[in-house]
């Protein structure tokens, strides 16, 4: 283990939101994220078909597991998600790339969730930069799979290039809104933007 991957592991583990995830057996503390986005926004709700976009290693998925009794629970990564038996009836997990999702013929979504994130380089312009486009082409997503009426919520982070982001899912969402949830970090510029209502 090289000195920074060691230093990143120590962080990690004195992080609060990291131990209660452990503690309690969840996959990532990715899940306390969208929890706190849904106590908020009120997004996960029965009867949905949802989707989540680069949904490795689970946490998003188990949350929405945990809270949905009935409906349709999509995850879509190319990296593997372990441990698919632990999840319900209600969740189909696909390996492979999420533009491809038309092949499976599973119709228009309610709700896309996507907590993906590109492959950092560790220069803060480009890994911003490479964020933003891959929000745009989640926004391209929603346009050809996302309900009218529908929901979406993605993560980003702050940047010269996020303000247009928000400017193209103003341009298809009622509302949109941002929010940082408590379990992230509070040093880092992730950030979620919470699209509400699709009307174009």
């Amino acid at each position: 283990m090289t000195n920074s991957r060691g230093t990143y592991y120590s962080k990690r583990e004195k992080e609060g939101f990291y131990n209660m995830a452990k503690k309690q057996g969840f996959r990532a503390r990715s899940y306390f994220k969208l929890e706190q986005i849904d106590v908020k926004y009120n997004i996960i709700k029965d009867n949905l078909l949802i989707i989540d976009l680069g949904c490795a290693p689970g946490g998003w998925l188990e949350y929405v597991d945990n809270k949905v009794r009935n409906g349709k629970i999509v995850g879509i990564d190319l990296l593997e998600v372990k441990k698919q038996k632990e999840f319900s009836k209600n969740v189909q997990i696909i390996e492979d790339d999420f533009n491809n999702i038309t092949d499976y013929k599973l119709g228009d979504f309610d709700l896309v969730l996507s907590d993906m994130a590109p492959e950092f380089c560790g220069d803060s312009v480009v890994d911003r930069g490479r964020t933003h486009k891959l929000n745009l082409k989640t926004l391209e997503f929603c346009r050809d799979h996302l309900k009218f009426g529908g929901n979406l919520v993605f993560k980003s982070f702050e940047g010269d290039d996020l303000e247009s982001v928000r400017n193209a899912a103003r341009k298809m969402f009622q509302e949109v809104k941002e929010y940082k949830p408590k379990s992230s970090d509070k040093k880092s510029a992730e950030v979620f933007e919470i699209c509400l209502f699709r009307v174009n």
